[in-house]
């Protein structure tokens, strides 16, 4: 845990700033309306609760979001990668799916500063970067309005998300294990900000969420790995039925 420790310390600075925007722009939003991104192996949460557009926009900016964590991780402590740098991901994987759609909805096209992020080469101009991209999706996820629910849906299929990029036979593969690991990350920040609601219930829930999920992350073995990782992912799954059925309680 003490090679984690220090991965955490190492993004302190630019998480801060993430919480920091993600809080005043949710805050707006909120004042305002007073892997297909899911991976499609993916058990739906509920029949009822089908994937919305809007889901599937929050969750394809998380997934740029998870890939901009992990690039920061290779770019400041060195981590093994099989696949080049995470900042080519987003344009590659990512923005061809939501691109359209958060053209519909109003929302500027920033495909330019993920072009620019992936031109830079000098490690100043890369993290000065990679922050215009944080900021252009949590500008675009505040734009989109999302309701509790379209929230707490975009958060299971994150957790949906990791939890398949973990293998079931006991080992995982190194890109898959980091994926998922950041996957994990980027849905616990987005349960802070659910923890803000108006609605107690909701409050509530995602407090719940919180706590089941900072006790599977903090277990979790150390990203920085060049070799398949020996890891069980039975809590992984554990904690997506807890969180699923905490999302069905609201």
């Amino acid at each position: 845990m003490q090679r984690f420790a220090r991965l955490s310390l190492s993004l302190l600075p630019a998480v801060l700033m993430t919480v920091t925007l993600a809080s005043g722009l949710t805050a707006d939003a909120q004042a305002l309306r007073t892997e297909a991104l899911v991976n499609p192996t993916a058990r739906p949460v509920e029949a009822e609760a089908p994937q919305t557009e809007t889901v599937l926009l929050l969750t394809g900016l998380a997934a740029i979001e998870r890939d901009m964590m992990l690039g920061m991780l290779f770019l400041q402590d060195g981590l093994v990668s099989t696949v080049g740098s995470h900042f080519t991901q987003p344009r590659l994987e990512t923005w061809p799916g939501i691109k359209d759609g958060l053209a519909s909805a109003g929302i500027a096209d920033f495909e330019g500063l993920l072009i620019t992020l992936e031109a830079e080469t000098d490690k100043a101009a890369v993290i000065e970067a990679q922050k215009a991209v944080i900021v252009a999706v949590l500008q675009a996820e505040s734009a989109l309005r999302a309701t509790d629910q379209d929230r707490i849906l975009a958060i299971v299929a994150e957790v949906q998300g990791a939890h398949d990029r973990f293998s079931p036979t006991g080992t995982t593969d190194v890109v898959d294990f980091q994926d998922g690991w950041a996957g994990l990350i980027v849905a616990r920040g987005k349960v802070d900000l659910l923890m803000k609601s108006a609605d107690p219930a909701v409050a509530k829930a995602a407090l719940d969420m919180a706590l089941a999920m900072d006790e599977v992350i903090l277990a979790l073995p150390d990203p920085a790995v060049s070799a398949p990782v020996a890891f069980d992912p039975a809590p992984v799954a554990a904690l997506l039925a807890r969180v699923e059925a905490l999302a069905t309680s609201v």
